[in-house]
Order: structure tokens, then sequence, then C-alpha cells
């Protein structure tokens, strides 16, 4: 079973609740951030190449290159400019100069983060995910199995759900198609482990395909619930979030 020991965007999340204790105003509204299949998270992170925020009106987005997330000043940093799919989330929650931001900056950069978006079918049923995060290669994964991973929180039926996607690759060479690779969507309640009342599984060779941030998958469902295995015609349509690892 894939290993869920840390969650990745709480990075981000520990930004935000870091800053707020150390202000004078804190954000209003819930600051928490959806987890990540990645367990732990790394000293350092590669920069993606390109990523799914926009960039801001009035000229293109600052790039990061070269930013040590753990120790820049924070309060030096252009929120209004900075390509915020290249932020190190990984990192920055542990910064000493995130208390020092003020409330008004840290809803500028709550607003500027695109937490990514899924929409997941099964059946005649769709159900949308607001967040959506993935991990990308076995440095990022933190895994010798998994060579891409992502994470989502939602609701499915009124119970509150993970969904992740997961490909591992025997070889632990990276590869995410072709022989020795297995790809795997998984639905799980989360608020009940005990007595779940949603358990989905897809699984089948390449049946989830990575286009930069764009992920898709087809396939069929089982319905874990059931002794019986179906064979539930669904898909997947997502694009990953800013706080996601390349």
């Amino acid at each position: 079973m894939h290993s869920r020991s840390r969650l990745l965007p709480l990075a981000a999340g520990a930004l935000i609740v870091v800053a707020a204790c150390g202000s004078s105003g804190g954000p209003s509204g819930d600051t928490s951030a959806p987890g990540s299949a990645a367990p732990g998270a790394p000293a350092t992170q590669a920069a993606p190449d390109a990523g799914p925020t926009d960039a801001p009106p009035g000229g293109p987005a600052q790039d990061p290159t070269g930013i040590d997330w753990a120790t820049v000043d924070l309060t030096t940093i252009d929120w209004a400019t900075m390509d915020m799919s290249r932020v190190d989330w990984a990192v920055i929650g542990e910064n000493p100069t995130a208390r020092d931001l003020d409330a008004a900056t840290l809803q500028l950069i709550q607003s500027r983060t695109n937490p990514g978006r899924a929409t997941l079918t099964i059946g005649d049923d769709v159900w949308e995910f607001d967040g959506f995060v993935c991990a990308f290669g076995h440095e990022n994964t933190e895994s010798d199995t998994y060579s891409f991973t992502t994470d989502s929180r939602g609701e499915v039926d009124g119970v509150r759900v993970q969904m992740q996607a997961t490909i591992a690759d025997d070889s632990s060479t990276g590869r995410v198609e072709g022989s020795g690779t297995s790809h795997q969507i998984s639905v799980n309640d989360i608020s009940d482990f005990e007595n779940p009342s949603v358990a989905w599984s897809l699984s089948g060779p390449d049946a989830i395909r990575i286009d930069g941030y764009d992920i898709t998958a087809e396939g069929t469902f089982d319905d874990r619930l059931t002794p019986e295995r179906e064979a539930i015609p669904g898909s997947l349509e997502a694009t990953c979030g800013d706080m996601s690892r390349r």
C-alpha cells in the first residue's frame, strides 16, 4: 500500500498558519489545503518548467530561479507577479520570515495559488474535486516504487473521500508508461476507515496519461464494497495545482 506518512501541501498551509500566528491580523476562512500522496518533503525541489498558473495582469510572471525558499525574506517577494507554480512549497512553511507576512499579502498568495482541479466520472456519476496536486518522479514522490502520485479531497454522495492516481515503476527509473509500470486510481472514504461507504478502484496498463500538468485517465472501475468485480466505465480529467512537485 502506498505510504501517506506526510502530506505535501501542508507546507503551503503551514506558511499561512505560521504567518497568521506571527502577524497582527490573519487571513479569514479555512486555510487548510488538500494533501498529496507523496510522502515527506525534500529539502530542495526542482522548479517545474511550466505550471497551470496564468501570467499576472500587466506582464509575465516573475521567474523564481535561484531563490532559496527556505531562507529568503518572504516579505521581499513580489507575490503579485510571482510564478506560483514554481515556488518551493515543500520548504516554504519552515521559513521564519513567513511570520512577517501581513494579512493582505497572505490573502494575495491564497488568491493567486491555483489548487488544481479534477473531474471524475464513474458510470453515470460525475464528481468535481476543487484541489488536485501531483508529484512527478521518484525524488518528488520520495518512493522507489512510485514514479507519479496525485492527491485530492472532495465528496462523493455526501461522503468525504480521498482520490489518488498513482503509477508504480518496478525499475525505479521514473517510467510512467509501458511494461513494468502499474497504473491505479482509487477513491476511498476518509470519514470512516473501518466502515467505508465509498471504495472505488481502477487499474490497468497505461490507464493514466500525463501531458505536462494535464492528467487524463480511462478504464473500468470496481466497487470494492461489493463481492462481485464490476467493470464500470470511467474517466479522469485533471490539472495539477501550483503546489505540485516536479
